[in-house]
């Protein structure tokens, strides 16, 4: 029941809040001319979540925030694209860190979808620079450790989340192309490493499925590749009001 009482709060009632927040804080850094490096401007034209995907009952899990993890509103509205995803399409999610959002993917999706998440292991040597601030969720004991505390009490739930290894600049993504309803990207947020995560992303959606990026509003190289990628080629991105996610939608 407290998951089914999380997943009311998280849309409902957090999210308002939220937005109300973001806008104040944003309004006040102008007013009083103080620059924030992790409260970027954000210049995508706006939507409703409700806009995105049909509104559901779902269940929020692992509501406790770590740093690096999204605000339980935005996991809220991820579980409802993940309760929306098509049976038997895939889900994939690039940037594992603690398998918060993959724990809560593969609980609110049909029983039917698989759900691929990509973290990069500590060991690996990047094609690109990370991000400055962002080590820590490369740094630690083990991917998806959230998912591991249902292995016992959900077994079929955990046995669909499949953990996957590697630089997302150079893995090799052939096998799962237009086989997703929902692709999340969350991996690093330097811009070279958000431009290919979104090229990735584009290749891995299929028709009707659905793109959701994290941190846009919040890290600069974000910010600046899904920017100059709506003005350069006109997709209809859209930042999901009083959120830091954009949400685009393939073609049928």
């Amino acid at each position: 029941m407290l998951e089914l009482y999380y997943g009311f709060y998280a849309t409902r009632l957090y999210l308002p809040w939220s937005s109300l927040s973001r806008r104040w804080r944003r309004f006040a850094r102008r007013v009083r001319g103080k620059k924030d490096r992790f409260l970027q401007e954000a210049r995508l034209a706006q939507v409703s979540w409700r806009q995105c995907t049909a509104p559901r009952t779902v269940r929020v899990w692992e509501h406790r925030k770590e740093n690096g993890n999204v605000r339980i509103s935005e996991l809220g509205i991820l579980a409802n694209l993940a309760r929306n995803c098509a049976p038997g399409s895939a889900i994939f999610e690039i940037g594992t860190f603690d398998g918060r959002t993959s724990i809560n993917l593969a609980m609110n999706s049909p029983a039917s979808c698989p759900v691929y998440t990509l973290d990069l292991p500590p060991d690996v040597a990047t094609k690109f620079a990370i991000a400055e601030g962002e080590r820590h969720m490369v740094d630690k004991p083990r991917s998806g450790a959230r998912c591991e505390r249902y292995r016992d009490s959900h077994p079929e739930v955990v046995n669909r989340i499949h953990q996957l290894y590697g630089d997302s600049a150079a893995f090799d993504y052939t096998s799962y192309r237009d086989s997703c309803s929902l692709v999340f990207v969350d991996g690093s947020h330097a811009y070279d490493y958000a431009l290919s995560d979104t090229r990735a992303a584009m290749s891995l959606v299929a028709r009707g499925g659905v793109i959701i990026w994290h941190d846009y509003g919040i890290w600069e190289g974000v910010n600046q590749a899904l920017e100059e990628l709506e003005a350069r080629e006109q997709l209809g991105l859209k930042n999901i009001r009083g959120t830091s996610l954009v949400y685009w939608r393939r073609p049928d």
